[in-house]
């Protein structure tokens, strides 16, 4: 070797090398052909001890095996994140597709990867995608069915999930009442701020169904509350009620338009009574429409006329929800699992399909969609609405923000 090089250390090794067998890193580093390997990704030289093999790729330095690249915890082996990974869902971690082909379980009720069986949906906590066919209970003449969507924070601690799952599941038939998945429960503006959940759903049901055959739930209610710490109205969560009115129960458009008339026209008292001002997921705004002088009016046509395919031109996230074809869905209630908080949401539903029913135009002209009168009709009617009416002397102490008044 020529007297006049001057040798440089290798990085690595410590050894000192000519500079021209050397290479530079992005770092600054100089590393000799032990010590130094080449990223089949960047196209970089890195250091050989902060490499990965990358299964069907090649070699990639340690910047990319970080942010490029998934761990196979099954078979042990790394992969490019363009390859397809999936969450077993009951261990928390990553599987490759070969590993997930060979030895994970597909659940088709809960739609995730699982190694054995499903713990979660054994006791029946369904997607929530899922929509059976709806099995209706009691008899209602005027074809009046309603339908509940309970959500509910558990736990995050598995085994005590699964514990009230299997609690709801051991007391309620599965024709009567499910449990879905909801990402909604335990997240605010997609941050988790509260426990896992589940959204507690029944099949459709008359209204004597709802007063006289279901102490069997009310009673599972209690069990969940007590016993499983389930929370609704003072989640951490913004968990609510929806009730689910069957259309067939609605005389037509006329009678539709003056039963959300009630709803919207009754804001006020009807957050108050629901427990809560939610305008993100139940909002009281979009019948609010504006003249050339930008003037604002209240319009149900939207609401209320479907197209020859069932759809209208309205938002889900409405107070009032009328885009699905065979029911409308009450979305404003506060969650709660106290059955008389339940009942009282139903009974509502129930005496505005029924108030508003035979109203006639003079009889609206009257102001007879004023809350006053509505309020009225359930305060004759106590004996059917005793949860309803019950609430009614409340509302006028009610501040949204603070609802606890209403011990619902």
């Amino acid at each position: 070797m020529p007297d006049d090089i001057d040798l440089v250390e290798c990085s690595g090794c410590s050894t000192q090398y000519n500079p021209d067998d050397l290479v530079t890193t992005r770092s600054g580093d100089m590393l000799c052909e032990d010590c130094r390997i080449y990223c089949d990704r960047c196209e970089e030289y890195d250091h050989s001890e902060n490499a990965g093999y990358v299964e069907g790729v090649g070699t990639y330095c340690e910047v990319c095996r970080d942010n490029y690249t998934f761990y196979c915890e099954c078979c042990s082996n790394t992969y490019s994140d363009n390859s397809s990974s999936y969450e077993i869902f009951n261990r928390g971690v990553y599987w490759c597709d070969d590993c997930c082909s060979s030895n994970a379980t597909w659940c088709e009720s809960c739609e995730h990867y699982t190694e054995g069986d499903c713990d979660r949906c054994e006791g029946g906590v369904l997607s929530y995608s899922y929509k059976p066919e709806p099995i209706f209970h009691g008899s209602s003449r005027e074809r009046l069915y309603f339908g509940l969507e309970l959500e509910m924070e558990i736990s995050n601690d598995q085994q005590k999930f699964n514990s009230a799952v299997e609690y709801v599941s051991d007391r309620c038939a599965k024709d009567w009442i499910y449990l879905k998945q909801d990402s909604s429960i335990g997240s605010t503006d997609n941050r988790q701020v509260g426990p896992e959940g589940f959204e507690l759903v029944s099949h459709p049901a008359s209204f004597n169904y709802w007063t006289d055959h279901s102490q069997n739930l009310w009673d599972t209610l209690d069990g969940l509350r007590t016993k499983h710490n389930a929370r609704s109205w003072n989640a951490k969560s913004n968990c609510g009620i929806h009730i689910h009115i069957s259309r067939a129960g609605f005389k037509g458009g006329a009678h539709t338009h003056r039963f959300l008339a009630l709803v919207y026209k009754n804001t006020k008292n009807m957050k108050r009574f629901a427990g809560r001002d939610c305008n993100k997921y139940a909002t009281f705004t979009d019948v609010w429409k504006f003249t050339e002088d930008n003037i604002p009016y209240m319009s149900f046509t939207d609401k209320v006329k479907q197209d020859r395919y069932g759809v209208n031109n309205t938002q889900r996230m409405s107070a009032v929800n009328t885009i699905n074809e065979h029911t409308i869905e009450l979305r404003f209630f506060r969650g709660t699992t106290q059955p008389k908080g339940v009942l009282a949401t139903i009974e509502l539903a129930h005496a505005m399909v029924e108030y508003t029913r035979d109203l006639t135009l003079s009889d609206v002209k009257l102001g007879m969609l004023e809350w006053e009168w509505f309020e009225d009709y359930i305060q004759v009617n106590n004996g059917l609405y005793p949860n309803a009416y019950d609430r009614l002397p409340k509302l006028s102490k009610v501040d949204i923000n603070k609802p606890e008044l209403l011990n619902a």
